[in-house]
C-alpha cells in the first residue's frame, strides 16, 4: 500500500450534505418570499433550482461562465420558467438562500469518525474545492468540522478550478506535498477525479450512489468508512 501524507477533499456532496442542506434552506426561502404564488410547490421551486444551478455549475467548470455568473442567473432562470421576470428578486432570493445554507449543519454519513480517524494517523488534511471561499468557510465552521483542515484551496485563491491543473498544483506546492504522496477525495467525477488523475495524482472516488461509470480511478467507496481500508 502506499503511503500517503497529504489528503485533499472536496467539501460539497463528500462531507458536507449539500442535498440535504440545500433543501432545507430552500424550503426557508420559499416560505419567506412567498414563492407557492410563483411555483405552486416547494418540488417545483426546487426542481427548477436543480436544474439551473447544476448546469451553471457545469458551465463553469467548462471555463465557458465566471462564477459570479451562478449566483446571479440560477434564481433568476428559475423565476423566468414559471413566467416571473425579475432580476431584483432573484438577487434577494438568492441572498437570503447563500445565508440560510451557510448555518446548515449536515454532513455525509461518518464523517466526524473518519476525520478523527484520519487525525489520529498524523495525515495533513486539506479541502480543495469550487464553491466560494467565504461561503464554504461559514459552512464548514457551522458544521463543526474546520478545526480538522490545515488549509483551504478554492478557486478564487487560488485563480484556477477543477478539473484545470492549476488548483491541484497551487494546493501541493502551498504545502510542499509530492505527488506520489498525495491523494484526492471526491464525488466529480470530472472535477475531483478526471482533474486529480490528469494533473498525476492518485484518487478516491466517492460514489454512495453507485453511479455506473468507465473511468479508472485509484480507489473507489460507497461510504466515507471506506477511508479506513486505503489509509
Amino acid at each position: 500500500m502506499r503511503k500517503y501524507r497529504h489528503l485533499y477533499f472536496d467539501l460539497d456532496r463528500t462531507l458536507w450534505d449539500y442535498e440535504t442542506n440545500a433543501s432545507e434552506a430552500l424550503a426557508e426561502v420559499f416560505d419567506k418570499f412567498g414563492l407557492a404564488l410563483v411555483f405552486g410547490t416547494i418540488g417545483n421551486f426546487r426542481d427548477a433550482f436543480t436544474k439551473y444551478n447544476n448546469a451553471l455549475w457545469s458551465q463553469f467548470q467548462q471555463g465557458k461562465i465566471k462564477k459570479e455568473t451562478i449566483r446571479v442567473r440560477r434564481f433568476e432562470l428559475s423565476l423566468l420558467q414559471y413566467a416571473t421576470k425579475n432580476k431584483a428578486l432573484a438577487g434577494h432570493i438568492n441572498d437570503l438562500f447563500l445565508h440560510t445554507l451557510t448555518q446548515k449543519a449536515g454532513l455525509v454519513p461518518y464523517v466526524s469518525e473518519v476525520l478523527d480517524y484520519l487525525k489520529s494517523k498524523s495525515y495533513h488534511l486539506y479541502i480543495l474545492t469550487n464553491g466560494f471561499t467565504k461561503i464554504q468557510e461559514v459552512k464548514m465552521k457551522s458544521a463543526g468540522i474546520d478545526a480538522y483542515f490545515e488549509k483551504m484551496f478554492t478557486s478564487e485563491n487560488t485563480r484556477s478550478y477543477k478539473p484545470k491543473r492549476g488548483i491541484f498544483e497551487h494546493a501541493l506546492k502551498s504545502v510542499n506535498a509530492l505527488k506520489v504522496e498525495s491523494l484526492m477525495i471526491g464525488d466529480d467525477m470530472e472535477a475531483d477525479i478526471i482533474g486529480a488523475r490528469n494533473f498525476g495524482i492518485d484518487q478516491v472516488y466517492f460514489n454512495p450512489g453507485k453511479t455506473e461509470h468507465h473511468e479508472k480511478v485509484t480507489y473507489e467507496i460507497t461510504d466515507l468508512m471506506g477511508l479506513k481500508g486505503i489509509l
